[in-house]
């Protein structure tokens, strides 16, 4: 595991408290978190578990991920994505734009009085462009680790320089599992990504793999 970075970012009138971790290759992914005032304002989690599928890594190659995580999420503070919203506006965007007890959920989930989603791999995400990538995830509880039935699995193709495609969707069976598999195209502008999505009425989760050329 390596060591995070802890920065305090000044913007407005409010001080950011932003914290970028490494979970350890148990659970390959970094975790940035946001604080304002003591409480968690927004998360970010991304996943290496592309670096652990190739060869050893090389000193350094870790760090710089993180770090470039974590300057990203500053970058983002810095032009305005966390300004405050006008009180009437915010309350319009945290009830009608969403059913009440998804509001309610997100509420309790911060407050750690619900057992969360989570995306496990039982392989590893290897997108390479012009070939097949199989997908193999199952959604469970964290604290429990009981499976969730029934959860909505995307997985999408972003690009830097792209409209984001949809690849596939589906749910999870009665175990939790979902298996799938598409064909990347042969190229993509930009940098490229597949982003694999889970939702539930347990919550949210993610897991990022960049997308490399084959040889």
């Amino acid at each position: 595991m390596i060591t995070g970075y802890n920065t305090d970012v000044r913007h407005g009138n409010r001080i950011f408290h932003v914290q970028t971790e490494d979970k350890g290759f148990s659970n390959p992914r970094i975790e940035t978190l946001i604080y304002v005032g003591g409480e968690i304002l927004d998360s970010y989690r991304s996943s290496y578990e592309d670096l652990l599928a190739g060869p050893p890594l090389e000193d350094g190659v870790l760090q710089g991920r993180m770090d470039e995580q974590h300057r990203a999420i500053i970058r983002d503070i810095k032009n305005g994505k966390y300004d405050l919203t006008p009180p009437d506006l915010l309350e319009k965007q945290a009830f009608n734009d969403r059913p009440l007890d998804q509001a309610i959920l997100e509420f309790l989930q911060q407050d750690g009085e619900v057992d969360t989603l989570e995306l496990v791999l039982d392989q590893p995400l290897r997108p390479v462009f012009g070939m097949s990538c199989p997908i193999r995830v199952r959604a469970r509880l964290c604290n429990s680790q009981s499976p969730v039935p029934g959860a909505e699995v995307t997985l999408k193709l972003v690009s830097s320089l792209k409209k984001a495609t949809g690849l596939l969707s589906g749910r999870t069976d009665g175990e939790g599992l979902f298996v799938g598999a598409v064909q990347l195209p042969p190229s993509q502008p930009g940098q490229c990504a597949v982003v694999l999505n889970c939702t539930s009425e347990h919550g949210f989760d993610e897991v990022k793999a960049t997308v490399v050329t084959g040889a």
